[in-house]
């Protein structure tokens, strides 16, 4: 298609955006030979060099993201400049959107929306882009980031307000159902609070504040929060950290737990104290099923691989026992022994 009326200028102006963005960034530029090259490969266009020169200077004019190399020249005693090495200057560089694909195969998300999410970032650069993860997967989880947006927003909200909240905080039971926390009396117990940041860990958003006669940080996870309301009273102001140990930083402080493991799942059962039933269900997810519960234990069976399971009894001792299978029910022992030894009366 060559260029000859206003239709066909409008079209080649698109074209050549088109270009510049699919073919170019800040290591890439391409000449203006290129640029028709291009132009006529992919779209028939026979566009002459002046109009895609003149088009150019268009579109950096109107404040696109066009960007050229400007060389000084002299022509019959007069300064002539001349634009070479024309790219598009992409919002995100290259080494950020590797960054954020970073994130996306470091996260427990579905292989399939990692690699959906990807491809629709690789399309923000341009064709040279090349995030060197062809064979990389993910490790996805079966539990689901906490969607907790309301809670957040409310949250924000009376952070950037400086007011007090007020809220419930909730645990699971051997029921398997959410219940309030309580008093010593027995009745629901409602929180008084001075928010004081919101920070997200491990698929949590997690609520630092200063809890109503308190000079200590308390943290909460948000996803375990209900009924939360903002209130009149204007929040405890926060400076620093108190609480925190001289010279301790928030990232010293609150720490996530981490933890590979490799091998074959097995079906497993364990028995518990009831108390854990917040961790069973934010550890394992749907993967847990409650067999039976009784007095203050619960039963649960899952498959899992042993090691992990053995690792989660350990950091839960004495408050779990392995029943199945044996070997692992041993090893556990004889770790248990082990520490009573290294631990023991001296």
């Amino acid at each position: 298609m060559a260029e000859g009326n206003s239709e066909s200028s409008k079209m080649s102006i698109m074209r050549i955006v088109q270009v510049l963005i699919r073919e170019s960034d800040r290591d890439h530029p391409l000449t203006q030979q290129g640029i028709l090259e291009f132009l006529e490969k992919d779209y028939g266009m026979t566009v002459s060099r002046k109009s895609v020169s003149r088009n150019l200077n268009r579109l950096k004019e109107a404040g696109l993201p066009v960007m050229c190399r400007e060389v000084r020249r002299v022509i019959n005693g007069k300064e002539s400049p001349l634009s070479l090495d024309w790219y598009w200057d992409h919002l995100l560089s290259q080494d950020e959107l590797k960054i954020l694909i970073d994130l996306l195969y470091f996260s427990h998300l579905p292989a399939q929306q990692v690699r959906q999410l990807t491809d629709k970032l690789k399309r923000i650069q341009s064709r040279t882009f090349n995030d060197g993860k062809g064979n990389i997967r993910n490790l996805p989880t079966s539990l689901k980031p906490s969607e907790c947006g309301e809670e957040l927003a409310l949250l924000s909200r009376a952070v950037s307000q400086k007011k007090m909240i007020s809220f419930y905080f909730d645990h699971y039971e051997a029921d398997g159902k959410r219940h309030h926390g309580y008093t010593i009396s027995g009745d629901p117990k409602l929180y008084r609070a001075s928010p004081y940041q919101i920070i997200a860990s491990d698929d949590r958003y997690l609520l630092l504040c200063n809890l109503e006669g308190s000079e200590e940080i308390s943290i909460f996870r948000v996803d375990l929060m209900s009924d939360i309301s903002i209130l009149a009273d204007s929040a405890r102001l926060q400076t620093s950290l108190e609480g925190l140990p001289q010279g301790e930083k928030l990232s010293d402080w609150v720490y996530p737990w981490h933890g590979i493991y490799t091998g074959s799942p097995l079906p497993s059962s364990f028995e518990a104290d009831w108390h854990l039933m917040s961790d069973i269900v934010n550890d394992f997810g749907k993967s847990a099923r409650l067999v039976s519960a009784r007095q203050n234990l619960v039963t649960v069976e899952l498959t899992i691989q042993p090691e992990a399971l053995k690792a989660w009894t350990l950091r839960h001792a004495p408050l779990v026992k392995v029943i199945s299978p044996s070997f692992l029910a041993e090893e556990v022992k004889e770790a248990a022994e082990g520490l009573f030894r290294l631990y023991g009366p001296s």
